[in-house]
């Protein structure tokens, strides 16, 4: 081209200007999409560590009911885990800024009817019996999620819950020892209570922050078993330190760590599919309680940990997606 002459333009009808405001926006929109997908593996992330500390509790709690009895378990579970969010919210915001909603008061009535069959399941039956049974929570999450928090279920979510089910039924064929029926129908009834728990504090940590809803949650549960426990006679009678050391240590994994964790990663995704991510509750309890009760890893535990691991990788895929 001679020297001098204005350089030819583009066969486009895209102006400069033009093309700088698209590609502005396009950048944008890559950005916003990474973001978006790195908060729900951050959300995801969350549960997954928080899943490894709740699932050394019923291992915990079922040494400390040797010497306590449920009602004592609940309250010390409480009460330390109120008292470790206590302490970090002192030290990391200063005060405590009260939850001043009502729902409060149920968020604490459903963990404490929680933490009481919990313990009063786990005293009739094996740790793992337990965590298997309570994965009918996964159904209880979709449905309260759905009809409180209008959270859509959409084709893929049912996949996800199918292999959820039906790998949780693989994991636990003969494996479950049915040694009390009262034991069974606590099993299943608390984590629908848990499940209760987890939607009220989806709605709460809207406006208030996780560890605030967490500490209250934890206080009401507490004054609402101690009180159930001046009821029943004989209930402080003798407290064992040694039943109390193990209480502790399920209430400082579970009842603090684990759920402040579940808490915040409610801020990234919804409490459906979070609670998908803990479908791997019952092979990490299982692994936990390999060095305390024996295990047989056999083709149908193999089988039921792929079909949990595939309901998990499908959340993980799907919500990704839906926040592009």
């Amino acid at each position: 081209m001679p020297r001098g002459q204005p350089r030819p333009q583009p066969r486009s009808f895209l102006n400069r200007g033009t093309a700088l405001v698209i590609n502005y926006h396009w950048e944008g929109f890559t950005i916003n999409s990474v973001t978006s997908r790195r908060r729900t593996y951050l959300g995801v992330e969350l549960n997954l560590i928080s899943l490894l500390f709740s699932s050394i509790s019923p291992i915990l709690n079922k040494f400390s009911l040797v010497s306590l009895n449920a009602v004592v378990g609940g309250v010390l579970t409480s009460t330390f885990a109120a008292t470790f969010n206590l302490i970090l919210i002192m030290v990391t915001y200063k005060k405590v800024s009260i939850v001043k909603d009502k729902m409060v008061i149920i968020l604490g009535a459903t963990n404490a009817i929680g933490v009481l069959l919990q313990y009063i399941a786990l005293s009739m039956l094996s740790p793992v019996t337990v965590t298997l049974i309570a994965r009918i929570y996964l159904v209880y999450i979709f449905l309260l999620g759905g009809v409180f928090l209008k959270e859509r279920i959409r084709g893929w979510d049912y996949v996800a819950i199918a292999a959820c089910i039906a790998g949780s039924i693989l994991v636990s064929s003969g494996r479950a020892q049915f040694d009390s029926w009262l034991g069974i129908l606590c099993a299943f009834i608390y984590p629908f209570m848990y499940a209760a728990n987890n939607v009220i504090a989806k709605y709460l940590v809207q406006d208030d922050h996780p560890a605030d809803v967490l500490f209250f949650n934890h206080l009401v549960s507490a004054l609402l078993l101690l009180v159930a426990g001046f009821l029943i006679p004989h209930t402080y009678t003798s407290v064992p330190l040694t039943g109390v050391a193990f209480n502790f240590g399920g209430a400082f994994f579970n009842g603090f760590l684990s759920l402040l964790l579940f808490y915040t990663s409610l801020k990234y995704i919804t409490a459906g599919k979070a609670n998908i991510v803990r479908a791997l509750g019952p092979l990490i309890v299982i692994v936990y309680s390999y060095f305390f009760f024996p295990i047989t890893i056999n083709a149908q535990i193999i089988c039921g940990a792929l079909l949990l691991i595939l309901a998990t990788t499908i959340v993980t895929v799907k919500q990704a997606q839906v926040n592009e």
